[in-house]
């Protein structure tokens, strides 16, 4: 003999053709409950959009951060500093080796004193 457990209730009965004896419920009606109620999928898991949101978040921070505190001037520093930086590199290079041969060592000199003049610091 099998026994059941009535899904309203949890009462056990013994006999699956008679109704329950607490909530009078038959076993044609257990059925149709178990279809009635669904299995509800798995909650997903929160930590995969975490994983993903933080660094997302944490670099558009960083970005609007930057674009606050990067000015004109500054770009134009870089730009400049980068110019003194090529043409240091272009006039150590073996004369046959130049790209621009008409550099020389007073034009970085003076691109040097000019960043010196304009910005009041080294670069």
């Amino acid at each position: 003999m099998s026994t059941l457990s009535c899904p309203f209730c949890g009462h056990t009965l013994t006999d699956s053709t008679s109704p329950c004896g607490a909530c009078g419920k038959t076993p044609s009606t257990f059925a149709s409950a178990a279809d009635s109620q669904k299995v509800a999928p798995a909650p997903r898991s929160r930590l995969v959009p975490w994983l993903i949101g933080l660094p997302v978040g944490a670099f558009a921070v960083l970005m609007v951060v930057g674009s606050m505190l990067s000015t004109p001037e500054s770009s134009n520093q870089w730009v400049a500093r980068e110019a003194i930086k090529v043409c240091n590199k272009e006039v150590a290079r073996a004369p046959e080796d130049r790209k621009r041969p008409d550099l020389t060592a007073k034009d970085c000199a003076d691109l040097d004193a000019a960043f010196r003049s304009q910005y009041g610091t080294e670069p």
